[in-house]
């Protein structure tokens, strides 16, 4: 009986080596390229064939059909990370090792490049186990790799809050048509089917059987290329940018080094001021795209080759649409493609990056299919142009398409290395890599002129920028001093770059830089706005929608008018309490910060006060008369405004989605702080007390006005009270702006009550909440403790007893 279990025990061990070494791969189908596989396509197996070990390459995984909901953001053709990776031998498995580049050692020395290596963790990504060796080749089987969820689809849809989801290996397997090899990468694709439980809404709208999701995941190996000469980052410069420690650094310089991520592009004459290019940048259009909207892309995209030409390329850059059966995912190719989701989202521009120089080796450009559409209601609810017997008003389409025009160009330079560059639209519209919003102006008759509605060239900004990435130091002229020569001359120029982290901010306090809004003063521009919108909503009618079309939807072409001036006002809003700044570097030509000058925030302040009177935030009595409650079958959604009155349009609602933006911007704790430190600083500036005082002078006066107008003041009134209450407790409010909000709260709290039986109901109830938060014992919200830096080990209190343990 033991003799008989040790058998049994050896033959579980034996077995599958033994069937493992059986396989016959001279019947399979071998595919010989940058890492030869085998196909056992009857039985659905895929076999490597390894013989370089120990040597780098790049493995990028990649999802090739996706989701299609813009909120779960599982896009088609959605690059994964770009690793470094080796196959090593361990025994009898071969290991796939993510190298660790984040910590570098460039150094002869190989005890101190091995002492680096060893202090920072690798990643073994999987483990093959050999089935044969032969000739220094190692066979494996990567069935198992492949069919694994290498993008994270079912992490994605957990953290998105649409269930819990893991791979279903029973209905997973190969996708043969892309499953392919080259001399300098492989690619190998898998069709991967989650199953889970709780899907979400979201996944429930775009998926037909819940619990069951299938996409396509893409493994790419791929052959790392000559080293390409790295190009040091400089914050005013414009890029994006690599970077890692190299603990081989002298003391006395950087340890951490930054380097821009750029496009490998080479003259055929170097010591030509302009010059062909060894092999020009080419990008390949999705042959998904329908027209005119391809040849708009190609177009704009095309913007570029300006840009380089500046830059001293010639012939460098061009935009075309991707030949028959061209593989968008293929490495060797950069490609914008058309990608379709249920709602409107955002497009974007992604890159394969060799993480050792920064160099992109594929520019990825995704564009979402319905954002062209949201131009062409902005331009529709303007132009209310279905008026019986005429041809819709061409203008639309040919500002939705130049809005694609710009986007392209737009997300293309994304995936040539640059960042967003928001203050640019302050200064002529200067560069592609701004959000813009549309210019439409009227003449004194109130028409209205699209033609400089958006920019058709590449900007001013985005030449100099190319040249600082792209362009070549003059014979005898050393690249530090070419590049510092480039930004002098960019600033020399009135140009300037400011990003994200400083645009994106609620508590932004630059005084240009923001998203979707236009001109040097962005009150000004609100102000230009604010008449254009009431103009055009005093006009608004049944012309906005198409004979046919259930009267309701007047309400989705309504919602982009009554709303065309949010982004100007939060760009307003930074005014008050702003700082006008750069990206400085010691010893430049750029102009030190300051705070913006008083008249600014005051005008600034006026212009948002404006916004939230009630003769601009009411709804005309003729449109509320036009859109009835909403039909069977066209149910509210996102695009539409919320409602309190069950069924029947809101006609408070819009207003109070303005006053909102407003308080939550005015009232953020990080400007409240600045306004009340600016004026200690010089007293010419605003205080805290005269910006309250200035607003509650308005907002709590007590001239009411009538009709829907008079509660839209009392509603504007209660959003007053409980943004100050809000503020009053904000642990991120200094003590002492808490302080003079409470007094101020107390002041409104003994406003009069007037005569109007309504507006002394209202009054009465916004005192006695303001009395009774006052009164209440103060919750213990202490200003929150800031961090203090780093200093430890230097400084740090002796813990040797506490380490031994």
């Amino acid at each position: 009986m033991k003799n008989t279990l040790l058998i049994l025990v050896f033959l579980s061990f034996w077995l599958p080596c033994g069937l493992i070494q059986a396989q016959d791969f001279s019947k399979m189908t071998k595919k010989e390229g940058f890492i030869p596989f085998y196909l056992d396509e009857e039985k659905g197996k895929i076999y490597l064939e390894i013989s370089q070990l120990d040597q780098e390459f790049l493995y990028v995984n990649s999802l090739t059909a996706g989701v299609g909901s813009n909120d779960i953001g599982l896009d088609r053709g959605q690059l994964g990370d770009t690793r470094v990776v080796e196959f090593r031998r361990t025994g009898n498995k071969i290991l796939m090792v993510h190298k660790n580049y984040g910590y570098r050692a460039y150094t002869d020395n190989e005890y101190e490049a091995r002492s680096i290596r060893d202090a920072f963790a690798e990643s073994a990504l999987w483990g093959f186990e050999i089935i044969k060796s032969e000739e220094g080749k190692h066979f494996v089987e990567a069935t198992n790799f492949v069919l694994q969820d290498a993008h994270g689809v079912g992490e994605t849809l957990s953290r998105s809050r649409q269930g819990s989801f893991r791979v279903d290996a029973s209905r997973s397997g190969l996708y043969l048509p892309t499953t392919k090899n080259f001399p300098k990468n492989t690619e190998v694709e898998a069709t991967i089917t989650l199953t889970g439980t709780g899907a979400g809404g979201y996944l429930r709208s775009v998926t037909p059987t819940p619990e069951a999701v299938t996409v396509r995941m893409r493994h790419s190996f791929i052959e790392l290329p000559e080293l390409y000469a790295k190009r040091v980052f400089d914050p005013r410069a414009g890029y994006f940018f690599i970077s890692y420690q190299d603990y081989t650094t002298p003391i006395d310089e950087p340890l951490v080094k930054r380097f821009i991520s750029r496009h490998r592009l080479e003259k055929k004459d170097p010591n030509a001021a302009v010059s062909e290019v060894v092999e020009p940048i080419v990008y390949y259009l999705d042959r998904g795209t329908p027209e005119p909207v391809a040849s708009a892309l190609i177009e704009g995209g095309n913007w570029w080759a300006q840009a380089f030409e500046a830059a001293g390329f010639k012939n460098a850059f061009r935009v075309e649409l991707a030949p028959e059966g061209l593989d968008l995912m293929d490495v060797r190719y950069n490609v914008i493609q058309w990608v379709h989701r249920s709602t409107r989202g955002w497009s974007y521009g992604s890159s394969v990056r060799d993480p050792r120089t920064g160099e992109i080796l594929k520019g990825h450009v995704s564009l979402g299919s319905l954002r062209v559409r949201q131009d062409y209601l902005i331009a529709q609810g303007l132009l209310q142009p279905f008026e019986e017997g005429k041809p819709a008003d061409s203008r639309m389409m040919e500002m939705a398409l130049n809005r694609l025009k710009q986007l392209s160009a737009h997300e293309i330079g994304h995936t040539i290395g640059l960042a967003h560059s928001y203050a640019t639209s302050a200064n002529e519209r200067s560069s592609v890599m701004d959000y813009p919003h549309p210019v439409i102006t009227q003449d004194e008759k109130g028409n209205l002129d699209f033609s400089n509605a958006y920019d058709l060239k590449i900007g001013e900004w985005d030449k100099w920028a190319i040249t600082y990435g792209y362009g070549t130091p003059a014979p005898g002229q050393s690249e530090e001093a070419f590049l510092e020569k480039t930004l002098q001359d960019t600033y020399q120029a009135g140009f300037e770059f400011i990003t994200d982290s400083d645009s994106r901010n609620p508590s932004g306090a630059h005084p240009r830089s923001h998203l979707w809004d236009n001109g040097p003063s962005a009150s000004e521009e609100l102000l230009r706005l604010l008449k254009l919108r009431e103009n055009r909503m005093k006009s608004f009618g049944l012309n906005a929608i198409k004979t046919g079309e259930p009267q309701a939807i007047l309400e989705e072409v309504f919602v982009p008018l009554y709303l065309m001036h949010r982004y100007q006002l939060e760009a307003t809003s930074k005014l008050i309490g702003g700082v006008d700044y750069t990206y400085k570097v010691k010893g430049d030509n750029q102009p030190q910060q300051k705070w913006v000058p008083a008249k600014d925030q005051n005008d600034a302040l006026n212009a948002l006060l404006m916004t939230i009177s009630p003769s601009q935030l009411e709804v005309p009595n003729s449109i509320l008369a036009l859109i009835p409650p909403r039909p069977y079958g066209y149910g509210r959604n996102r695009e539409t405004f919320p409602s309190r009155t069950g069924p029947v349009f809101d006609p408070i609602a819009p207003a109070e989605n303005v006053v909102d933006a407003c308080f939550s911007f005015l009232f953020e704790s990080g400007r409240v702080n600045r306004i009340y430190l600016q004026n200690l600083q010089d007293n010419s500036l605003p205080s805290l007390e005269n910006v309250l005082s200035k607003i509650s002078a308005q907002v709590y006066s007590n001239t009411i006005p009538s009709g829907l107008q008079s509660e839209i003041k009392l509603m504007t009134e209660a959003k007053y009270v409980d943004y100050l209450i809000g503020l009053s407790k904000n642990a991120n409010a200094s003590q002492t702006v808490r302080a003079i909000v409470r007094k101020h709260l107390n002041q409104l709290s003994k406003s009069p009550v007037g005569t109007n039986a309504v507006v002394q109901a209202h009054r009465e109830y916004l005192n006695q909440k303001i009395t009774a938060y006052l009164q209440l014992p103060e919750e213990l919200t202490p200003q929150q403790t800031l961090s203090i830096p780093d200093g430890a080990p230097i400084g740090m209190e002796e813990m040797s007893c506490d380490f031994d343990h």
